[in-house]
């Protein structure tokens, strides 16, 4: 009789232990789930904001960048990242106003034209009358943008762009251009990577007034390479 006592309150021992810990285990799972009140929120996480902003250490135009309601900053990149995305370029006084402008990277959500989100990023200038370049891929760097001329003669310096989809040997390089507020293409190569001499700041040249050339290097196969100067004119 003992014994059978003795087995009864073991079983009720293990069931409630069990129910307990289902219980925690639910209210647990619960709590670990982040809640955002908006799809903001998701990608530019609060928490993870208000640290940056706080952070002595990141530049005062990325975080210009992440109190601009325009804008939404991959939070969760930039955090794991700050070495990179602390290097600053300098690009020489490109508008014109006698102040050096510089140029940092940020990571930001891209939005298509299909409405589709993208993990992109954005060059931003020290000077934040000049508006960012944007691209698509996460893959950029400072060093993909140098000063070219200024071929329009309009006051401003047209910028050399390296693109790259962050795969392929086939990657671009671009003209753009400031024009009412934005930067515009205005002549785009091929860059095989196959070919990386001369430099991409070597392969863009000032013709004359508003003409330029971009020197491409590519090759279908091993046994034929095309090595030409492609003429373009601004409009």
């Amino acid at each position: 009789m003992r014994q059978v006592f003795s087995i009864s309150i073991l079983l009720l021992l293990l069931v409630s232990y069990s129910c307990k810990n289902i219980s925690d285990n639910g209210i647990t799972d619960k709590t670990e789930i982040v809640e955002f009140n908006s799809w903001r929120d998701h990608w530019e996480n609060p928490t993870q904001k208000v640290e940056l902003l706080s952070n002595s250490k990141i530049h005062k135009r990325i975080k210009e960048c992440l109190n601009d309601t325009s804008i939404v900053v991959l939070t969760s990149i930039l955090i794991d990242d700050l070495e990179r995305y602390s290097k600053i370029k300098s690009l020489g006084d490109i508008n014109n106003d006698g102040i050096n402008d510089s140029i940092l990277i940020i990571p930001e959500l891209f939005i298509t034209k299909e409405n589709s989100y993208e993990n992109g990023s954005s060059a931003i200038f020290t000077d934040k009358k000049i508006p960012r370049i944007r691209v698509n891929v996460p893959c950029l760097e400072t060093d993909y943008f140098f000063p070219v001329d200024d071929i329009n003669n309009d006051g401003n310096i047209e910028l050399g762009k390296y693109y790259t989809s962050c795969a392929s040997r086939f990657k671009g390089l671009e003209l753009i251009s400031l024009n009412s507020n934005e930067w515009n293409i205005k002549g785009q190569v091929t860059f095989d990577i196959f070919f990386e001499e001369p430099k991409k700041e070597k392969r863009i040249e000032k013709i004359e007034l508003n003409k330029f050339r971009m020197r491409e290097i590519t090759s279908e196969n091993v046994n034929e390479k095309t090595d030409i100067w492609k003429t373009f004119e601004m409009k």
